[in-house]
């Protein structure tokens, strides 16, 4: 590896204090922090190469003709507080985007170094850079993408990180991203665990396979029907669900914060008969009895929709909650909470025929062409002979080819766990893209694993120590969700994983606040798995309370393959 003469210190500071960053903003003591040659292994600094300017870091790897661009926001020396954050991307994109620099400000407030990397893709994203040509893999890209591009980004930032601040005192690294950042976070947790004191995860695709395969399943379940629903008419199922099953928890609030309750309690074929109508659209959303549409919709017109809920549409939107089974009936993969969007099962409006038809879902699509297939086209354009095997079986595959590159499940954490790290996750309760049970399913495969000999309560106890799980009532994915506005969504993570590492202050509870709705400004409490909240006293006080039936609504055994699914 050599650094490029391309290399800048990149002070994009978020604080823009020229004055106090006078002294520090020149060549000449950029040159003096730079790493030393074998900070990283195969690496050659030159420092004649560096000029001051607000740009991107660039390096490249020996043998290999590549250069790969880094940012580094600084704060100003006053304000710097022995930190580094490392952040991740989002979708097939390794980073935010170094446009709008992502989420470097959030780390800058807290008097630290924030780094991103575009991983060597010059300004595409990492399906666009996968294939060297059909067939062929380009496995560097994949790797980079994998985990080896946000671990080298943050080793390279941190060490020049102590030199730029001629610091010999400890530099507390974190990490903090969500979705594609979340899987990209636990690819360091696994890998890198001793590297890293607080890792900061939100909504993670930890099994890249099934989780972009999984998106086809609702196209399938259609298909498989042979009913293809109106969009008002999932959305009448959606708004419906919230409402009856919003008090569960003791309060009511237009928001599902149990929504394990909601499977023990609510059955969507009672609302077979049930009228819907939403008016015409140029967007692909309607209004349908007074709620909005969040996600859905694929900016084309649709009619006006008037009509009742049918028993096939309660067959799809069931079949789809149940999540995939093969032909046996053995569970494949998981699926969405009660009250989540049915983004995936989207349907396409023929005017000609006044029907409407299927629409193959883009994400899973895509990577079924390319990454499966290894296809150099955007999409399949048939799911024609596609049944619920074959689901089954593009799973295994992605599975067993990107084990060790892009599927991050691995539930050994004994590394980061030994090492004194600390590992914030959090999940949208009403999440359409990754579903949370995912997320659940992985940290009790986790807890299993390391603390096999434990009961239930002991062993998340003792996995409470290192790493807290905690569902955000009526989320979505990574954000609040309109459909939901009164549910509170976290802000502080990264201040309170700072209490955690460095004052040793446990977050029992993580803080959370109302963003919009009628009780915008409103701050909450999130309970930390496996403990779901539950309001009491005419919805005044909330307890973090456990009862057996909930939990089990949680636990997936997939028995559909050989090999254990973490």
């Amino acid at each position: 590896m050599r650094l490029l003469p391309a290399f800048t210190a990149a002070l994009v500071v978020a604080t823009t204090n020229a004055t106090s960053l006078r002294d520090v903003c020149t060549t000449s003591y950029a040159q003096t922090a730079l790493p030393a040659d074998g900070t990283l292994l195969g690496t050659s600094v030159d420092t004649s190469s560096v000029a001051v300017t607000a740009n991107y870091n660039v390096y490249g790897h020996i043998g290999r003709n590549d250069t790969v661009a880094l940012t580094y926001w600084m704060p100003a020396p006053t304000d710097f507080q022995n930190r580094f954050l490392t952040t991740g991307g989002e979708a097939y994109n390794i980073n935010e985007g170094t446009s709008s620099s992502g989420s470097l400000p959030g780390g800058v407030m807290y008097g630290a170094v924030s780094g991103l990397t575009d991983g060597g893709f010059n300004g595409q994203s990492f399906d666009d850079v996968f294939l060297i040509a059909n067939g062929t893999i380009d496995w560097q890209n994949t790797f980079m993408m994998g985990y080896q591009g946000i671990y080298e980004m943050m080793i390279l930032g941190r060490e020049f990180t102590k030199n730029f601040y001629d610091t010999a005192d400890k530099v507390y690294t974190y990490y903090q991203s969500c979705s594609e950042g979340g899987r990209e976070g636990w690819s360091q947790a696994q890998r890198y665990g001793a590297e890293y004191d607080g890792i900061i995860v939100g909504a993670p695709a930890f099994r890249f396979a099934q989780q972009q395969i999984n998106h086809l399943t609702s196209n399938v379940v259609e298909k498989t029907v042979g009913y293809y629903p109106p969009p008002c008419e999932l959305e009448l199922i959606v708004n419906a669900t919230i409402n009856a099953c919003d008090p569960l928890d003791g309060k009511t609030d237009g928001v599902i914060a149990r929504s394990d309750l909601c499977k023990l309690n609510f059955n969507i074929s009672s609302l077979i008969g049930a009228p819907y109508y939403c008016a015409a659209s140029s967007s692909g959303g309607g209004i349908g009895l007074g709620f909005s549409k969040r996600q859905m919709g694929g900016g084309l017109t649709t009619p006006a929709q008037n009509g009742t809920v049918t028993e096939l549409g309660v067959k799809v939107a069931q079949t789809i909650l149940d999540g995939l089974k093969d032909s046996q009936g053995r569970q494949a993969y998981l699926s969405y909470q009660p009250g989540a969007d049915f983004d995936d099962a989207e349907t396409k409006y023929d005017s000609t025929s006044d029907t409407w038809g299927l629409s193959i879902d883009g994400n899973g699509g895509e990577f079924v062409s390319k990454f499966i297939e290894l296809l150099d086209i955007s999409s399949i354009t048939t799911l024609d002979n596609v049944t619920y095997d074959t689901l089954r079986d593009w799973m295994y595959t992605g599975w067993t080819r990107y084990q060790d590159s892009l599927q991050v499940n691995n539930p050994d954490l004994t590394e980061i766990a030994l090492g004194g790290g600390k590992i914030i996750h959090f999940h949208g309760e009403s999440d359409p893209s990754v579903p949370t049970a995912s997320s659940v399913h992985y940290r009790e495969s986790v807890r299993q694993i390391m603390y096999p000999g434990m009961s239930l309560n002991e062993s998340s106890e003792a996995l409470n120590e290192f790493y807290r799980l905690y569902l955000v009532p009526g989320a979505a994915h990574c954000g609040v969700n309109r459909e939901q506005p009164n549910g509170p969504f976290p802000q502080t993570n990264l201040a309170a994983m700072i209490d955690w590492v460095e004052n040793g202050v446990e977050p029992v509870l993580l803080d959370a606040t109302v963003l919009s709705g009628d009780n915008k400004g409103q701050t909450g409490k999130l309970c930390s798995w496996p403990l779901r909240p539950l309001w009491t006293n005419n919805a005044t006080k909330m307890d973090c309370v456990f009862d057996q039936a909930s939990y089990d609504t949680w636990v997936y055994n997939f028995t559909a393959y050989a090999l254990p699914l973490y």
